[in-house]
């Protein structure tokens, strides 16, 4: 461990429920900007109005990235962007599970509820950082609705490092925003514009999925590659590695 003044600082910090390592080194380039503390109390209201674009498929695409991933309770399982544990409450039971975000404010709403992991740790950390932190396997990856935050060249890096930390035979299930080709994002942007322009701006602003794209990298890769839609912006992914 380096000293504070040095290009790493680790720090952990020792809780009566959980681990928190926080990392400083490479991040992804909006990761602070897309830390949601200010977000977390009134996040969960949020989600569950699926009649939103944004929101709509919600439920449905955490049970299926849930059932997607077939974790078995020998597993170790690494949660991208756990929020305020939507996801890990649906988790199966797993020898260790653990949860990766920038927000310390959703994860204190996560400590409320309740998982299967025989162990939980939080670990406050980027994305793309994490992977400097891992063992070298882990056996399962999952993530919902946070790696839209990435840019294109970001989500090759990504894909690149589930490839370099999953076992054979290891699942990455992802649950995000996305569009089939990038052409679809004008159109998109030009449909929602009068009655969400909100989204109109994510669209915008942010770094949908284009799963055309994404998927052909997984494969080259060398992953196998399912998808499924749940709603017009909300998509599965699941990639094995073979």
């Amino acid at each position: 461990m380096e000293s504070a003044d040095g290009k790493t600082c680790d720090r952990i910090r020792n809780c009566s429920r959980r681990v928190v390592l926080e990392i400083e080194t490479v991040r992804s380039q909006h990761a602070d900007e897309f830390n949601h503390d200010e977000d977390a109390a009134g996040y969960d209201a949020d989600v569950s109005i699926e009649t939103h674009p944004i929101r709509a498929g919600y439920s449905d695409v955490l049970s299926w990235v849930a059932a997607s991933a077939e974790i078995k309770s020998s597993h170790t399982v690494l949660e991208l962007g756990s929020g305020t544990g939507n996801l890990s409450i649906l988790l199966p039971k797993c020898a260790r599970l653990v949860c990766v975000d920038v927000s310390e404010n959703m994860e204190s709403i996560a400590l409320s509820k309740p998982v299967l992991a025989q162990h939980r740790e939080f670990i406050k950390a980027d994305v793309l950082e994490i992977f400097e932190k891992l063992p070298k396997f882990v056996d399962r990856v999952v993530s919902t609705y946070t790696l839209h935050h990435l840019m294109e060249p970001e989500k090759a890096i990504f894909l690149r490092k589930l490839w370099e930390h999953l076992p054979q035979g290891g699942v990455a299930c992802i649950g995000d925003l996305m569009v089939v080709t990038a052409s679809e994002v004008e159109q998109k942007m030009k449909v929602y514009k009068a009655t969400y322009p909100e989204v109109t701006n994510a669209l915008k602003e942010e770094f949908f999925w284009h799963l055309d794209r994404q998927s052909n990298v997984a494969r080259e890769i060398g992953f196998e590659v399912e998808s499924r839609r749940f709603s017009d912006l909300s998509y599965g992914l699941k990639l094995v590695k073979g």
